[in-house]
Protein backbone atom coordinates (compact mmCIF):
# COMPACT_ATOMS: atom_id res chain seq x y z
CA UNK A 1 0.00 0.00 0.00
CA UNK A 2 2.79 2.44 0.93
CA UNK A 3 4.45 1.44 -2.72
CA UNK A 4 1.38 2.59 -4.55
CA UNK A 5 1.05 6.00 -2.59
CA UNK A 6 4.56 6.99 -3.31
CA UNK A 7 4.04 5.76 -6.88
CA UNK A 8 0.79 7.90 -6.70
CA UNK A 9 2.47 11.25 -5.79
CA UNK A 10 5.00 10.91 -8.38
CA UNK A 11 2.60 10.61 -10.92
CA UNK A 12 0.59 13.83 -10.37
CA UNK A 13 3.80 15.66 -9.41
CA UNK A 14 4.76 14.75 -13.14
CA UNK A 15 2.46 16.93 -14.99
CA UNK A 16 3.57 20.11 -13.09
CA UNK A 17 7.34 19.36 -13.44
CA UNK A 18 6.70 18.74 -17.24
CA UNK A 19 5.03 21.60 -17.91
CA UNK A 20 7.07 24.21 -15.65
CA UNK A 21 8.96 27.09 -18.06
CA UNK A 22 12.70 28.35 -17.24
CA UNK A 23 13.68 32.16 -17.92
CA UNK A 24 14.81 31.66 -21.78
CA UNK A 25 12.05 29.19 -23.06
CA UNK A 26 10.55 30.21 -26.02
CA UNK A 27 6.46 29.58 -25.32
CA UNK A 28 3.10 31.42 -26.08
CA UNK A 29 4.46 33.39 -29.08
CA UNK A 30 7.70 34.79 -26.86
CA UNK A 31 10.40 34.13 -24.45
CA UNK A 32 9.68 33.88 -21.00
CA UNK A 33 11.90 36.08 -18.88
CA UNK A 34 10.42 36.01 -15.80
CA UNK A 35 8.26 33.61 -12.84
CA UNK A 36 6.92 33.99 -9.52
CA UNK A 37 6.62 31.11 -6.91
CA UNK A 38 3.13 30.84 -7.96
CA UNK A 39 3.86 29.74 -11.19
CA UNK A 40 2.74 32.95 -12.90
CA UNK A 41 5.17 33.96 -15.38
CA UNK A 42 5.92 36.80 -18.63
CA UNK A 43 6.81 36.56 -22.06
CA UNK A 44 8.74 39.00 -24.17
CA UNK A 45 8.00 39.40 -28.03
CA UNK A 46 10.56 37.87 -30.48
CA UNK A 47 10.19 41.14 -31.98
CA UNK A 48 9.68 44.90 -31.89
CA UNK A 49 6.51 46.36 -33.09
CA UNK A 50 6.75 48.53 -35.96
CA UNK A 51 5.09 51.90 -35.55
CA UNK A 52 1.55 52.91 -36.96
CA UNK A 53 2.14 56.44 -37.24
CA UNK A 54 5.41 58.65 -38.88
CA UNK A 55 6.45 59.63 -35.30
CA UNK A 56 10.37 59.53 -36.66
CA UNK A 57 11.23 59.71 -40.02
CA UNK A 58 14.97 57.79 -39.77
CA UNK A 59 13.36 54.94 -37.55
CA UNK A 60 10.07 52.85 -37.93
CA UNK A 61 10.11 51.36 -34.90
CA UNK A 62 9.80 53.96 -32.48
CA UNK A 63 6.35 55.04 -31.29
CA UNK A 64 5.78 58.21 -28.67
CA UNK A 65 4.79 57.09 -25.69
CA UNK A 66 1.57 59.52 -25.77
CA UNK A 67 0.08 63.76 -25.49
CA UNK A 68 2.96 65.02 -23.45
CA UNK A 69 0.62 67.85 -21.18
CA UNK A 70 -2.31 65.61 -20.47
CA UNK A 71 -2.66 63.08 -17.59
CA UNK A 72 -3.52 59.94 -18.65
CA UNK A 73 -5.19 57.93 -15.04
CA UNK A 74 -4.57 54.58 -14.14
CA UNK A 75 -1.37 54.12 -15.66
CA UNK A 76 0.59 54.83 -12.22
CA UNK A 77 1.55 51.14 -11.75
CA UNK A 78 4.68 50.11 -11.42
CA UNK A 79 4.56 46.48 -10.33
CA UNK A 80 4.90 43.57 -11.89
CA UNK A 81 1.24 42.27 -13.03
CA UNK A 82 0.69 46.24 -13.25
CA UNK A 83 1.96 46.44 -17.29
CA UNK A 84 -1.86 44.92 -18.32
CA UNK A 85 -3.92 47.71 -16.33
CA UNK A 86 -1.89 50.51 -17.16
CA UNK A 87 -2.41 49.54 -21.34
CA UNK A 88 -6.07 48.97 -20.56
CA UNK A 89 -6.33 52.51 -19.00
CA UNK A 90 -4.26 54.28 -21.92
CA UNK A 91 -6.69 52.42 -24.21
CA UNK A 92 -9.50 53.54 -22.66
CA UNK A 93 -8.38 57.27 -22.66
CA UNK A 94 -6.86 56.98 -25.94
CA UNK A 95 -8.56 54.81 -28.20
CA UNK A 96 -7.97 54.26 -31.94
CA UNK A 97 -4.54 55.79 -31.71
CA UNK A 98 -0.71 54.74 -32.82
CA UNK A 99 0.91 55.63 -29.30
CA UNK A 100 3.22 52.58 -27.33
CA UNK A 101 0.25 51.54 -25.78
CA UNK A 102 -1.87 51.37 -28.82
CA UNK A 103 0.21 49.77 -31.30
CA UNK A 104 1.10 46.67 -27.82
CA UNK A 105 -2.79 45.95 -27.52
CA UNK A 106 -3.41 45.62 -31.19
CA UNK A 107 -0.58 43.14 -31.80
CA UNK A 108 -1.45 39.50 -32.61
CA UNK A 109 2.23 38.34 -32.85
CA UNK A 110 2.77 34.91 -32.61
CA UNK A 111 -0.90 34.08 -32.93
CA UNK A 112 -1.66 35.86 -29.43
CA UNK A 113 -3.87 39.57 -28.69
CA UNK A 114 -3.35 39.68 -25.28
CA UNK A 115 -0.20 41.68 -25.86
CA UNK A 116 0.73 45.25 -23.68
CA UNK A 117 3.07 47.20 -22.78
CA UNK A 118 4.96 46.15 -19.76
CA UNK A 119 4.86 48.54 -16.59
CA UNK A 120 8.16 50.41 -15.20
CA UNK A 121 9.13 46.89 -12.89
CA UNK A 122 8.13 44.77 -15.99
CA UNK A 123 10.63 46.35 -18.46
CA UNK A 124 13.44 46.50 -15.93
CA UNK A 125 13.06 42.33 -15.30
CA UNK A 126 13.40 42.39 -18.73
CA UNK A 127 16.01 44.70 -19.18
CA UNK A 128 17.93 42.28 -16.29
CA UNK A 129 17.82 38.94 -18.59
CA UNK A 130 18.60 40.68 -21.23
CA UNK A 131 21.60 38.12 -22.35
CA UNK A 132 19.31 35.49 -22.03
CA UNK A 133 16.55 36.92 -24.22
CA UNK A 134 19.07 37.79 -26.70
CA UNK A 135 20.39 34.06 -26.92
CA UNK A 136 16.75 32.71 -27.23
CA UNK A 137 16.34 35.37 -29.81
CA UNK A 138 19.36 34.17 -32.12
CA UNK A 139 18.11 30.55 -31.59
CA UNK A 140 14.84 30.78 -32.39
CA UNK A 141 14.29 34.09 -34.35
CA UNK A 142 13.62 37.51 -33.96
CA UNK A 143 15.26 40.83 -32.27
CA UNK A 144 17.30 41.13 -30.07
CA UNK A 145 17.18 43.73 -27.70
CA UNK A 146 18.53 46.87 -29.09
CA UNK A 147 20.67 48.83 -26.53
CA UNK A 148 18.39 52.14 -26.73
CA UNK A 149 15.68 53.65 -24.69
CA UNK A 150 12.59 51.75 -24.63
CA UNK A 151 9.44 52.80 -22.90
CA UNK A 152 7.43 51.39 -20.33
CA UNK A 153 3.45 51.75 -19.80
CA UNK A 154 4.18 53.70 -16.42
CA UNK A 155 3.47 57.20 -16.35
CA UNK A 156 5.15 59.48 -13.55
CA UNK A 157 2.80 61.04 -10.66
CA UNK A 158 0.22 63.73 -11.42
CA UNK A 159 2.15 66.63 -10.17
CA UNK A 160 4.16 66.32 -13.35
CA UNK A 161 2.43 65.26 -16.36
CA UNK A 162 5.00 65.37 -18.93
CA UNK A 163 6.80 62.44 -18.00
CA UNK A 164 6.72 58.40 -17.91
CA UNK A 165 9.20 55.78 -17.27
CA UNK A 166 11.33 53.69 -19.42
CA UNK A 167 14.42 51.80 -19.38
CA UNK A 168 18.11 51.73 -20.68
CA UNK A 169 19.04 48.31 -20.98
CA UNK A 170 23.27 48.69 -21.04
CA UNK A 171 25.05 51.02 -19.18
CA UNK A 172 28.35 52.02 -18.28
CA UNK A 173 29.47 53.62 -15.42
CA UNK A 174 33.73 54.62 -15.82
CA UNK A 175 33.86 52.77 -19.00
CA UNK A 176 32.89 49.50 -16.45
CA UNK A 177 29.71 47.70 -18.05
CA UNK A 178 26.87 48.01 -15.92
CA UNK A 179 22.76 46.70 -15.60
CA UNK A 180 19.47 48.58 -17.14
CA UNK A 181 18.80 51.93 -15.71
CA UNK A 182 15.29 53.65 -15.29
CA UNK A 183 14.65 56.96 -17.16
CA UNK A 184 12.11 59.46 -16.95
CA UNK A 185 11.36 60.92 -20.68
CA UNK A 186 9.04 63.08 -22.63
CA UNK A 187 6.17 61.16 -23.71
CA UNK A 188 6.09 63.05 -27.05
CA UNK A 189 9.12 61.45 -27.79
CA UNK A 190 9.62 58.82 -29.84
CA UNK A 191 11.13 55.57 -28.52
CA UNK A 192 11.68 51.99 -28.96
CA UNK A 193 8.19 49.72 -28.04
CA UNK A 194 8.46 45.96 -27.28
CA UNK A 195 5.28 44.26 -26.59
CA UNK A 196 4.87 41.62 -23.37
CA UNK A 197 2.23 39.39 -22.41
CA UNK A 198 1.21 37.04 -19.18
CA UNK A 199 1.79 32.99 -19.59
CA UNK A 200 -1.86 31.69 -19.99
CA UNK A 201 -2.92 35.34 -19.83
CA UNK A 202 -2.98 35.43 -16.34
CA UNK A 203 -1.50 38.45 -14.60
CA UNK A 204 -2.45 37.68 -11.17
CA UNK A 205 1.10 38.26 -9.56
CA UNK A 206 0.18 40.59 -6.50
CA UNK A 207 -3.56 40.60 -5.37
CA UNK A 208 -5.56 44.42 -4.55
CA UNK A 209 -3.73 44.43 -1.02
CA UNK A 210 -0.63 43.54 -1.98
CA UNK A 211 -0.63 46.34 -4.95
CA UNK A 212 -1.75 48.87 -2.00
CA UNK A 213 0.62 48.05 0.25
CA UNK A 214 3.68 48.15 -2.50
CA UNK A 215 2.34 51.46 -3.79
CA UNK A 216 1.48 53.52 -0.11
CA UNK A 217 3.91 51.84 2.62
CA UNK A 218 6.97 53.18 0.28
CA UNK A 219 8.00 56.81 0.68
CA UNK A 220 11.51 58.32 0.12
CA UNK A 221 14.44 58.85 2.27
CA UNK A 222 16.84 60.60 0.21
CA UNK A 223 18.42 60.89 -3.77
CA UNK A 224 22.36 60.25 -3.84
CA UNK A 225 24.65 60.86 -7.17
CA UNK A 226 27.29 58.19 -7.73
CA UNK A 227 30.01 59.34 -5.17
CA UNK A 228 26.90 58.77 -2.39
CA UNK A 229 26.52 62.52 -2.06
CA UNK A 230 22.72 63.57 -1.09
CA UNK A 231 21.38 65.47 -4.02
CA UNK A 232 18.02 67.26 -4.77
CA UNK A 233 18.13 65.80 -8.79
CA UNK A 234 20.18 66.39 -11.22
CA UNK A 235 19.17 66.00 -14.90
CA UNK A 236 21.08 64.05 -17.22
CA UNK A 237 23.18 62.29 -14.26
CA UNK A 238 23.20 58.80 -12.51
CA UNK A 239 21.34 59.17 -9.48
CA UNK A 240 20.21 56.46 -6.99
CA UNK A 241 16.83 56.96 -4.65
CA UNK A 242 16.86 54.98 -1.69
CA UNK A 243 13.11 54.06 -0.26
CA UNK A 244 12.14 53.11 3.34
CA UNK A 245 11.75 49.68 2.97
CA UNK A 246 15.60 48.91 1.77
CA UNK A 247 15.20 49.49 -1.98
CA UNK A 248 16.72 51.54 -4.66
CA UNK A 249 16.19 52.87 -7.88
CA UNK A 250 18.45 53.86 -10.55
CA UNK A 251 17.11 56.72 -12.13
CA UNK A 252 18.41 59.19 -15.16
CA UNK A 253 16.10 61.81 -15.83
CA UNK A 254 16.63 63.30 -19.46
CA UNK A 255 15.89 66.91 -20.45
Amino acid sequence: MAIMKKILVILLWLPMISTSQNIGDFYQGGIVFYNDSFGNGLIIDTSYIQATYPWSTQNNLVSDWGPNLHYCAGTEDTSIGGGWLNTASFINDHPNQHYAANICYNSTSGGYSDWFLPSKKELWQAMLEVNIINSSINMFGGDTIFSNFHWSSTQTLAKDIRYAYGVWPYTSINGIPNGPVEVVNSKNMPYLVRAIRCINNDCSFLTPTSIQEHTTNKSLIKVTDLLGRETKGIKNEILFYLYNDGTVEKRIVIK
